[in-house]
């Protein structure tokens, strides 16, 4: 995915929560370089060389071990300016956080594990990460209303929204965790549904999000943004 392509859907998908902040929006102004690569959880195997001759020889016992057991299963390994792709889990840079992207997706990165994103096969789809802490931390992040419907009442497509879920729980001291899902009813510039979760920590000044924006008419897209949500997890 080209530049102005990510940040068009990331403009789009954080343009609903901006009317929802009371802190500004987040800086979603970095963008990926186009150094995609594949996400790939399957194992290889690696065989040993195999020559060829026309001498005849005789199999010592060092070949034969090799021909009855010269398989060695290795993992694919990938790595980024933002982390590394290992079993198909994603562990940022700093080993900080890590989230499980749907297989055969591709990474794009900024060189900056504060923010990495995946594709989709076909560029449609996109599932971003943003990880900030310390003082800028506060400032990155958006507040969401306790409710839904004080949620819709916030944003102008408010009756164009089809709430999947929306679950936000605030601690005493400003923290936050949340997790909303939303399918539009008329997609706005392709995007047909809107995913993301994520909390806010007070106290150690860690912010961390999980977003997908899904563009393919395929519902299945849907569930595989859903279960890598589920991964997300602060190390």
């Amino acid at each position: 995915m080209r530049k102005n392509k990510m940040l068009a859907v990331i403009a789009i998908a954080m343009a609903v929560m901006m009317a929802a902040t009371a802190c500004g929006s987040k800086d979603n102004g970095k963008s990926s370089q186009d150094n995609p690569t594949e996400v790939n959880a399957a194992e290889t195997k690696v065989t040993g060389d195999e020559s060829e001759g026309t001498d005849e020889t005789t199999l010592g016992e060092d070949d034969s071990d090799s021909e009855e057991d010269g398989t060695a299963e290795t993992t694919e390994t990938t790595a980024s300016d933002a982390g590394t792709l290992s079993s198909g889990v994603f562990t940022s840079k700093s080993g900080k956080y890590q989230i499980t992207p749907p297989q055969g997706w591709t990474i794009e990165d900024d060189g900056d594990e504060s923010a990495v994103a995946f594709t989709s096969s076909n560029g449609s789809d996109m599932l971003e990460v943003t990880y900030v802490e310390g003082d800028e931390a506060d400032g990155a992040r958006e507040i969401y209303p306790d409710t839904m419907e004080e949620y819709k009442e916030l944003v102008s497509r408010g009756e164009d929204m089809e709430f999947v879920r929306y679950n936000v729980e605030n601690g005493s001291d400003g923290s936050q965790t949340f997790r909303y899902a939303i399918r539009y009813k008329t997609s706005q510039d392709g995007i047909r549904y809107y995913a993301i979760s994520g909390s806010y920590n007070a106290a150690t000044k860690k912010y961390i999000s999980a977003a997908g924006t899904v563009e393919s008419p395929d519902s299945a897209v849907e569930g595989q943004i859903e279960a890598a949500l589920d991964t997300l997890k602060l190390k």
